[in-house]
C-alpha cells in the first residue's frame, strides 16, 4: 500500500473541494479511485466531542480492505458546512 500516494490524493482533493455539507462522501469519492485501499467496507463513528455550544468534533473511521482512514470532522449547527480537521491512515 502506497501511503504517501493516498495521503497526497486526499490532501489535494480536500484542498480543491472547499467547504462541503457532506465531507465524508467527498472523501469516499476521492478514495474510490485508489486501488491500494481495496473495497470500501463501511464507516464507524469513534468519538464525538462538543467543542463549543454550536460546534462538535466527530472522529469517523472509513474502513477499507487494506486500511482505515480516521477523519476528525468539525460540524457547526449554525451552518451546514463540515470541515476536516485532520485525517490519519491506519494500515
Amino acid at each position: 500500500m502506497n501511503i504517501r500516494k493516498i495521503k497526497l490524493a486526499l490532501t489535494v482533493g480536500l484542498l480543491n473541494v472547499g467547504p462541503s455539507t457532506n465531507v465524508l462522501q467527498i472523501v469516499k469519492d476521492l478514495l474510490a479511485d485508489i486501488q491500494d485501499l481495496g473495497t470500501y467496507l463501511g464507516q464507524k463513528q469513534l468519538n464525538q466531542t462538543k467543542i463549543s455550544p454550536i460546534s462538535t468534533k466527530e472522529t469517523v473511521a472509513l474502513q477499507y480492505e487494506h486500511g482505515t482512514i480516521a477523519l476528525d470532522v468539525i460540524r457547526h449547527r449554525a451552518h451546514p458546512h463540515q470541515l476536516v480537521q485532520q485525517f490519519r491512515l491506519m494500515p
